[in-house]
């Protein structure tokens, strides 16, 4: 008797099962690591966006009021909202500067920018008693 070697077609499916579980777990970890790239990037350039605003702070000719002044601004092909707080201290030299930005939705905001903020900044700002 001449049997044919070969697989069978359970040896096959089998492998091919094998086969498909690895190829999805894959898949799924190339998802959440592209995933974890762009909510970095975004991340990245909220912080950017939020130091920018501290320097402008810094450089401006007479120091910032007490309060709180909100803005839009187009950086890197996105719109993004940041909002800063300015706070007297106990020192009256120094101001206490907090700084939110957050993606602008393209439905408009829901909520307030410090709950949707990708970052937060917060520094001190010296000025002439």
């Amino acid at each position: 008797m001449n049997r044919a070697r070969g697989f069978t077609l359970l040896e096959v499916l089998v492998a091919l099962g094998i086969f498909a579980l690895v190829a999805a777990s894959v898949l799924t970890a190339t998802a959440r690591s592209l995933q974890t790239a762009a909510r970095l990037e975004d991340k990245t350039f909220a912080l950017w966006l939020a130091d920018n605003r501290m320097q402008e702070l810094q450089l401006a000719e007479t120091p910032p009021d007490d309060g709180s002044e909100k803005g839009e601004e187009t950086y890197a092909g996105r719109r993004w909202l940041w909002q800063s707080q300015v706070q007297a201290t106990s020192d009256p030299g120094m101001r206490r500067v907090t700084i939110w930005v957050a993606l602008r939705p393209e439905s408009g905001l829901r909520g307030k920018v410090e709950e949707q903020a990708l970052v937060t900044l917060s520094g001190f700002l010296g000025s002439e008693p």
